[in-house]
């Protein structure tokens, strides 16, 4: 048996940016992640103003920039026959998960190590799967909207994702319409990504394209859990808000800068699981709680379109900022 300061279950956004952080302030960690990058997953592909600022501070930006992101300035939001031009503050970038997720484990992530376990033990965690078998002090799961390691109320939505060989310029197009909302954006290789949030009664008119990956259901919402959970195992941000990848690159960060404090003030870790919460509550609650109320403002279109005309520019860049 090996041992670690701390354990990440999980290797993708969320997960390497925790590992990544925990080695920066020189806390012994490992991240286990089921996949080898890259892979393809559901995902919009648009990293938010506030998450290339994420990337920037774990000194990968150039990277992710050299992979050949795309620039994105503004949006074009559309409901029905309303459309709305939402000119960013500051850029974006458009890239696919893929390429992402590959940068940003670098080797700071053991890849095609699958967790099937986690047992309490003395002053910690035992974490084992197939061949390998970890004892920690500090556990993190970020294994995703799927984890089978934190809890979560799940919905009756299914996101699915394809790509176009074609690019969109430096705008991301986002149609909200009857059987759902997404949208699409320029990525690396003069590509576009298309993502989309589908209804479970309409999925099938939606997901017999070629190559089009399916996930879900969605689960928005965390139930109380053992374990600090980043990503979207700690819960979903509405993808209309645009921050899913800015949640899993903030989350894991601070989830890291948490825990190293507490290792190093002898803290246990039911103390540090608390105060992650409190910080994560303050910095995505009000963003999630937002989120939800527009989610179920879309049940009502009739209302909902008549006042999709009189949203400002300035409460749309709240959400992509």
């Amino acid at each position: 048996m090996t041992k670690h300061d701390v354990v990440i279950i999980g290797g993708s956004l969320a997960g390497a940016a925790c590992a990544r952080e925990l080695a920066r302030l020189g806390i012994d960690a490992a991240a286990f992640e089921r996949d080898r990058f890259p892979r393809a997953r559901v995902c919009g592909g648009f990293v938010s103003p506030g998450g290339v600022d994420c990337l920037e501070r774990l000194g990968v930006l150039d990277d992710v920039r050299a992979a050949g992101a795309v620039e994105v300035s503004s949006a074009k939001v559309r409901m029905g026959s309303a459309e709305v031009d939402v000119p960013f503050q500051r850029p974006g970038l458009g890239i696919s998960r893929s390429a992402l997720d590959k940068i940003v484990a670098g080797a700071s992530v053991h890849q095609g190590f699958a967790v099937s376990r986690v047992v309490p033990a003395d002053a910690g965690f035992v974490v084992s799967g197939l061949g390998f078998e970890v004892a920690c002090s500090a556990l993190v799961d970020a294994a995703g909207k799927l984890s089978r390691f934190t809890r979560r109320r799940g919905e009756e939505e299914f996101g699915i994702q394809y790509t176009e060989e074609a690019a969109r310029g430096n705008v991301l197009d986002f149609w909200f319409f009857e059987d759902g909302y997404g949208g699409a954006v320029s990525v690396e290789g003069r590509r576009s990504n298309f993502c989309f949030l589908i209804n479970k009664d309409s999925l099938k008119k939606y997901a017999g394209r070629p190559e089009c990956l399916v996930t879900g259901p969605l689960a928005y919402d965390r139930l109380p859990g053992d374990y600090i959970a980043v990503g979207d195992a700690a819960g979903m941000v509405d993808p209309f808000c645009g921050e899913g990848m800015r949640h899993a690159l903030d989350s894991g960060m601070l989830a890291a800068r948490i825990v190293a404090r507490g290792i190093r003030a002898g803290r246990g870790y039911s103390e540090m699981r608390r105060e992650y919460e409190v910080e994560w509550n303050s910095r995505w609650g009000w963003k999630r709680a937002l989120g939800a109320g527009l989610r179920q403002l879309l049940h009502h279109r009739d209302f909902s379109r008549a006042a999709f005309r009189f949203i400002p520019p300035r409460l749309w860049n709240r959400l992509w900022n």
